[in-house]
């Protein structure tokens, strides 16, 4: 992936984990459902926080250093 690609990712990534933790959405998985003796309304934010960590975590790897294109580009130039 170009790294304008792998940007807007991270950005619509980090859109979605903040759309994701909205009240409205949370608010779906309240019903009287338990998994492991644990509300799935629980479950719901603490699974999304850990994808949340994990694609931080991704993103924070793949994406290219600011420096390191900031020195590429200054070699390239006469």
């Amino acid at each position: 992936m170009t790294r304008r690609k792998l940007i807007a990712a991270a950005l619509f990534f980090t859109l979605f984990g903040v759309i994701a933790l909205l009240p409205p959405l949370v608010l779906l998985f309240r019903f009287d459902a338990r998994i492991g003796g644990v509300p799935v309304e629980t479950v719901y934010v603490f699974v999304l926080w850990a994808i949340l960590v994990i694609g931080a975590r991704w993103f924070s790897r793949v994406l290219p250093d600011d420096d390191q294109l900031l020195r590429h580009t200054q070699d390239r130039e006469p």
